[in-house]
């Protein structure tokens, strides 16, 4: 191929492309803030970088990445669309995808917001559901945490958003948006609260306690940087290794599921979830 990115294709290259292979690549991020020292597109590099190694990998394309979903901050910056939106947006793209003649989608999230993960894997999940036309598509979600024992280990480390995994990576692929001399963080005592619980940027108020209850939620007022972790600790050694690592552990698992599908395709046979399974995949 001339390239993985089919936003560099022509009608042409794309039409040729699907003559011999079906899988596609689909990032998304979102714009939001990432401390002083890393730039608001911080989630849109996360799942682009991990998009295009993963294409080199397994010889196929990526779709240009979908810049917007949820945060749910608010600082300066952030850009704010609503997970209901959002997964309406991903259906379309998915429909559009399988129509063209897709059948293996990949979708790779560069955020990790619950909000919007959860509410798209329910919203594709239902899209299988109502037309049976996707039937025949595979879609699956690649987190880099699923695959990465590294990936694991910042998470136990209480290294999140902006921290050290992050400005590592960036460190690593794209230096140049890395400001380390301008790098702050919030007050002592939110910065380790941050660190005990990512969620607790949330302010959340009700008038009864109750848990039927829809509580008001808003970003406490004394949050002013927002990173969440040890950015201090950075080094591109350690974006290049973690990256590697999450390559290397998802690369077989997903050459395994292409080709499975495209037995189960082949056959006619599909595996059934079993019943204490169904619930666990509509979770994270």
């Amino acid at each position: 191929m001339r390239t993985h990115a089919m936003g560099e294709m022509t009608v042409k290259e794309v039409r040729e492309y699907l003559k011999s292979n079906q899988t596609i690549i689909f990032p998304y991020g979102v714009v939001e803030q990432h401390g002083y020292h890393l730039p608001l597109s911080m989630d849109i590099h996360n799942a682009e970088i991990l998009a295009y190694k993963m294409a080199e990998k397994l010889d196929c394309i990526v779709a240009p990445c979908l810049n917007y979903c949820f945060s749910g901050g608010q600082l300066p910056g952030t850009i704010n669309v609503k997970p209901n939106n959002f997964s309406n947006m991903v259906c379309d793209i998915m429909e559009a995808l399988v129509n063209q003649g897709f059948l293996n989608i990949m979708v790779v999230p560069g955020h990790g917001g619950s909000e919007s993960l959860l509410h798209l894997k329910e919203s594709l999940r239902i899209l299988k559901w109502m037309n049976p036309a996707m039937h025949k598509a595979m879609i699956i979600f690649i987190r880099r945490g699923d695959y990465s024992k590294r990936s694991m280990e910042s998470l136990h480390a209480k290294d999140y958003h902006a921290g050290e995994t992050e400005t590592s990576l960036m460190l690593a692929y794209r230096p140049e948006l890395v400001r380390m001399d301008e790098m702050e963080m919030d007050e002592p005592a939110i910065a380790e609260m941050m660190r005990e619980d990512p969620d607790a940027y949330q302010l959340r108020t009700s008038f009864t306690g109750l848990k039927q209850e829809i509580a008001n939620t808003a970003q406490r007022p004394e949050i002013k940087v927002g990173a969440m972790g040890h950015p201090e600790r950075a080094k591109a050694e350690t974006g290049i290794a973690n990256t590697e690592d999450a390559i290397a552990g998802m690369i077989p698992v997903l050459k395994k599921a292409l080709a499975t599908a495209e037995e189960a395709r082949k056959t006619g046979k599909m595996l059934d979830v079993p019943d204490n399974e169904k619930l666990k995949m509509l979770k994270l």
